[in-house]
């Protein structure tokens, strides 16, 4: 009898890491806002690991990483106008950009919690916090664009459509990003997430109309008329005839 060879099994072959993982080696963010947009927009996993390191305020230096960014937006924004405007619409971009993410918070994790995921309240404000950040992000990296048309452009509902066009796209990616995060945080994809990022983006515009005007000249501190979003861009649109 010839003696039977001894087979190993075959080896496993190596697993492809999924196409929305996130990047990242897990090690601890630089100081400083230039570390949080680097680890931001280039390895966005070191920033949930961070997050369970003691003294590292994760969220609070996303926040001020999007108020800055929307500081630099709001100045591009009111130098089509100038004046007022300079100081009154970075205001009004930083702000309401907070105010909605605080708005749409509770819609995110309960949503999400509805649709299966596990994270905490906690790690639900870290991924609305870095895909919030990485708008600002994403809008200052367009500053330059949008500048060049305010200083060339006359019609404001046309420079008006231009900076919509730029949120939209930083949207789209910081949206992108909160779905991926969320992903890694449960280890599976949350059912749902488009469908909630339909609804950020539609509170967003509204936002935009109710601290109108941001393209324009300044029109005082008081919010305008009550209308919604849709209503206002037709009426700007929409030709007067004169009388």
């Amino acid at each position: 009898m010839q003696p039977t060879e001894s087979t190993s099994p075959p080896e496993p072959e190596p697993v492809a890491a999924p196409r929305d993982a996130l990047r990242g080696s897990g090690a601890v963010v630089a100081d400083g806002l230039a570390g949080i947009v680097s680890a931001l927009v280039q390895a966005p996993a070191n920033l949930l690991a961070e997050q369970n390191r003691p003294g590292r305020a994760t969220v609070r230096r996303l926040v001020t990483v999007t108020l800055a960014s929307m500081l630099v937006v709001g100045l591009v924004v009111g130098s089509f106008s100038g004046g007022m405007q300079m100081l009154v619409v970075p205001l009004k971009l930083g702000v309401g950009l907070l105010v909605c993410a605080a708005l749409c918070l509770p819609s995110l994790y309960v949503f999400s919690s509805v649709a299966g995921a596990e994270q905490s309240l906690r790690e639900t404000v870290l991924a609305l916090s870095m895909g919030v950040a990485l708008i600002g992000v994403l809008l200052v990296a367009l500053a330059p664009v949008t500048w060049l048309f305010s200083q060339s452009v006359t019609s404001s509902a046309a420079m008006g459509a231009i900076h919509l066009l730029s949120l939209l796209a930083a949207s789209l990616v910081g949206l992108r990003l909160l779905e991926r995060v969320m992903r890694a945080l449960n280890g599976r994809r949350i059912a749902g997430m488009r469908a909630w990022g339909c609804m950020f983006v539609i509170v967003m515009l509204q936002m935009t109309t109710t601290v109108r005007p941001l393209v324009g000249p300044y029109e005082g501190a008081v919010f305008g008329e009550r209308t919604f979003f849709v209503a206002y861009w037709l009426e700007t649109l929409t030709p007067r005839t004169p009388r």
